[in-house]
């Protein structure tokens, strides 16, 4: 047998390595969900907008000229 050969069915090699694939992907998508999970657990508030400036941003009840 020479060195660029491998040993053992092709199947079995071919099921071996796409087990391996869905166990990266498997621990990949686990370690991010529980980064998620870490980020969600403490929520940062949301900056509110100073109630002055939308007023003047957005004015109730003004029409935009030229409509």
């Amino acid at each position: 047998m020479t060195a660029t050969q491998q040993q053992g069915n092709p199947v079995s090699r071919f099921a071996k390595s796409v087990i391996g694939v869905f166990r990266t992907l498997n621990s990949e998508l686990t370690a991010a969900g529980e980064a998620m999970a870490r980020s969600n657990r403490f929520p940062q508030p949301q900056p509110q907008a100073d109630l002055a400036q939308a007023e003047q941003a957005h004015p109730a009840g003004k029409e935009l000229a030229g409509v």
